[in-house]
């Protein structure tokens, strides 16, 4: 099963310039669930007299990510990995940690260390992506079942048990993060779909050419000046794989 992870960077451009470090935090165990908090804020300012009030619109706060890490030594994940941990877990009684080194106290360290830890050549903590699915063993983020992009705004630690000298054995993180992107990847962001840029897509399984102009363009009839700006000789048959590209929609009007 595919681990969440964490990378590091320096800002909230996450360009690859900023990455700080790549898989900063590998989670040991997954978490079983997570939240994200979406709020917006209405003007219900009512008149005198009135029974009922027109709301209207003034900003959304940005999203929020509450998440709980799990950070365990007792050796029964071992045993026990997915949904079925927390349940043994509950039912477990009497431990004791059997490494030199202690596992939870590492991880502490390594989960705040790359999401809340004040980093001197930036003068602030990092500012974080949070990754989980299937594709992250193979690195592709930009394909990962989940991704969240933000920083560490909240942090509580629940330590829930220890061995005969005090190490701790088992702590729970409930972790929240705000979403937190730069304005200019924000514009790219809201520009992704827009017929006034120059697009690159691959072409996936089932792909036609009159379908893929329709998500750019919001209408098929510019397949062929399409066709002609990638020297496509049949448009019919497009192999998966293939990188096309899609000019602004006044250069094929």
């Amino acid at each position: 099963m595919a681990k969440l992870m964490i990378d590091t960077y320096k800002d909230n451009s996450f360009s690859p310039t900023a990455l700080i470090r790549s898989n900063a935090f590998v989670a040991t165990i997954n978490p079983t669930s997570f939240s994200i908090a979406y709020k917006t804020f209405q003007n219900t300012d009512q008149a005198t007299g009135t029974s009922n009030t027109n709301a209207k619109y003034e900003k959304s706060l940005a999203p929020s990510l509450q998440i709980e890490f799990l950070f365990d030594d007792t050796g029964v994940t071992e045993s026990n990995p997915g949904n079925t941990l927390i349940n043994k877990l509950k039912k477990l009684k009497k431990v004791s940690s059997t490494t030199e080194e202690n596992a939870v106290t590492k991880q502490i360290t390594d989960f705040y260390g790359a999401t809340g830890k004040f980093i001197g050549t930036i003068h602030k903590p990092g500012n974080v992506i949070l990754r989980w699915g299937s594709s992250l063993a193979s690195g592709a983020s930009s394909n990962s079942a989940y991704e969240f992009k933000g920083i560490l705004t909240d942090l509580t630690m629940e330590y829930k048990l220890f061995d005969s000298e005090g190490k701790p054995l088992r702590v729970v993180a409930k972790a929240t993060f705000s979403e937190s992107i730069s304005p200019e990847l924000m514009k790219t962001i809201n520009n992704t779909n827009s017929p006034d840029l120059t697009h690159k897509r691959t072409v996936q399984d089932g792909d036609t050419l009159p379908i893929m102009t329709e998500r750019i363009y919001g209408d098929s009839k510019y397949y062929l000046e399409v066709a002609k700006v990638n020297n496509l000789i049949s448009f019919r048959q497009l192999k998966p794989g293939t990188e096309l590209y899609f000019p602004p929609i006044e250069k094929t009007s």
